[in-house]
Order: structure tokens, then C-alpha cells, then sequence
């Protein structure tokens, strides 16, 4: 007879654990799921991904903070003044290797 060795699967594929960069408790967290959850639903334009970080920023900067970013249109600038934005495509060749 041959031995069988059992192991459980917890030791044998470590699970996904989800990040947490901001340091968010268990409350804080079910706080920010439902808020995204819900501006999801409001917005439903809007990219999932950038609800997320409008939600961190809102909650790691203060709110004095928040006005004066809004007031100074410091979001509404421009970043790269020389960004190219393409151009027309004339001709194509696949080369086959």
C-alpha cells in the first residue's frame, strides 16, 4: 500500500488578501464599500476606479485641505501642456517573422 499524504488546501494555496494601503479598519472599510457602492449607483458614468480614489482622498485629506484644492482649480490645470494626442495613420506593413 502506498501512504497518502493529506495536507489542507489553507496551507497549500495561500488565499488573495485584498490591499489596504490607508490603513482602513474592518468598520472603515464596510464603510467605504458601501459608499462606493452607492456613488456606483449615482454615477454610473464614472469609472468604479475613480470613485475609489476620490473616496481615499477625500477621507486622507481634511476638508480645509479638499476647499482649497477645489477653489485653487488646481484639479482643472493642465498637466502636460505637450502631450500628443496622435496623429493619422498613412500606411501599414506586418512583417511576418
Amino acid at each position: 500500500m502506498s501512504d497518502t499524504i493529506t495536507t489542507k488546501i489553507d496551507d497549500e494555496i495561500p488565499r488573495h488578501e485584498p490591499k489596504n494601503p490607508f490603513n482602513y479598519s474592518k468598520v472603515e472599510l464596510a464603510k467605504r464599500k458601501k459608499a462606493i457602492k452607492d456613488a456606483e449607483k449615482d454615477y454610473p458614468a464614472v469609472p468604479g476606479l475613480w470613485i475609489e480614489w476620490m473616496y481615499d482622498l477625500l477621507e486622507q485629506k481634511g476638508e480645509e485641505e479638499v476647499n482649497r484644492i477645489i477653489e485653487s482649480g488646481e484639479w482643472e490645470k493642465q498637466t502636460n501642456a505637450d502631450r500628443q494626442y496622435g496623429g493619422t495613420l498613412k500606411s501599414c506593413e506586418i512583417l511576418d517573422n
